[in-house]
């Protein structure tokens, strides 16, 4: 082999190593750094006005909070017969397609007018049932339940029927009215029950819920399944919960504190889970944030509730 080619092939061999090198690093050090790009950043809403410039005094506790939680991936619908619930209501009729929004559309008219609607979210598996005769044009309804009978038709209801999951613990009933109390003819319409779930012990913001809306006599007027289902993806780091009160002090933050806040204490900090309210391409993943409460006092020494919401990931 002539000497002079041995060389050159063996610097060239060199300079192509040396490259190799150079790339598999550069690739190394681009997957630590972008590990968590594959979870989207959270659309968590922010503030309608200026969040104001204070500093936060601080009794929470900081202590034994978690360093990692599981990731929950969303899963698509898979052959989902919503015919099938939408008959639970009554509703037989055919589905209507709107391709712009993904979603299956069932309604019943009366002498022209829709008096039953059902819509399915193909993208996410979300529905709900509209008794719209009921909902938007009685404005005369007859024994409305009391909060606690709402909340226990609508359990019943929802056990009954299928419906019903265990995730959702937390409840809350909310009028829905008309009028004013001022002008003595406040109605109470119908009531909304609301329905919150909690992933091991904590609790989910955003959109995920389930509403049932309970009407005169008791009657189901209304029932929304708005959540996707979940199963567990993997475990990863979290940032510090110091370090996302740092985002809240900077106005980095969704935080509802009123504007007019003088002062605050932040007083309760926990982990939570965030569900978006886009489809499952937009949003893959249910992701865990801190959630930091207190209390504000405004200008004229009225005080008001807060709560700070910062995506945890790491």
């Amino acid at each position: 082999m002539n000497i002079r080619n041995f060389k050159e092939n063996k610097k060239t061999m060199l300079v192509f190593l040396s490259i190799l090198c150079l790339i598999v690093i550069s690739l190394a050090i681009y997957s630590v750094l972008n590990f968590n790009r594959e979870f989207p950043p959270l659309k968590i809403p922010m503030p309608g006005q200026e969040t104001p410039n204070i500093d936060y005094k601080i009794t929470a506790k900081f202590y034994n909070l978690p360093t990692e939680a599981m990731v929950y991936k969303f899963k698509k619908p898979q052959n989902i017969d919503f015919y099938s619930i939408a008959k639970k209501f009554g509703l037989n009729g055919k589905a209507e397609y709107y391709p712009e929004t993904k979603t299956y559309v069932i309604k019943e008219e009366v002498d022209g007018k829709v008096k039953y609607s059902f819509t399915y979210e193909v993208e996410t598996g979300r529905w709900e049932y509209i008794n719209e005769e009921e909902m938007y044009l009685n404005y005369n309804p007859v024994n409305v339940p009391s909060d606690e009978e709402a909340k226990k038709i609508a359990i019943e209801f929802l056990k009954k029927e299928g419906f019903y999951n265990d995730r959702f613990s937390y409840c809350t009933v909310v009028e829905a009215s008309s009028g004013d109390k001022l002008t003595n003819d406040y109605k109470v319409l119908y009531k909304d029950v609301y329905f919150y779930p909690s992933i091991n012990g904590k609790p989910v913001y955003g959109v995920s819920r389930i509403v049932v809306s309970v009407g005169s006599n008791g009657k189901i007027i209304g029932v929304r399944k708005w959540y996707k289902d979940i199963e567990e993806y993997k475990k990863v780091k979290l940032i510090s919960a110091e370090k996302a009160l740092e985002k809240i002090k900077k106005r980095e933050a969704s935080n509802n504190i009123n504007p007019r806040a003088k002062s605050a204490t932040i007083n309760k900090v926990f982990l939570a889970y965030w569900e978006d309210a886009g489809t499952i391409e937009e949003q893959p993943y249910l992701q865990p944030v801190w959630v930091f409460c207190g209390e504000a006092i405004t200008e004229d020494g009225s005080r008001d509730t807060f709560d700070a919401v910062v995506p945890a990931i790491e």
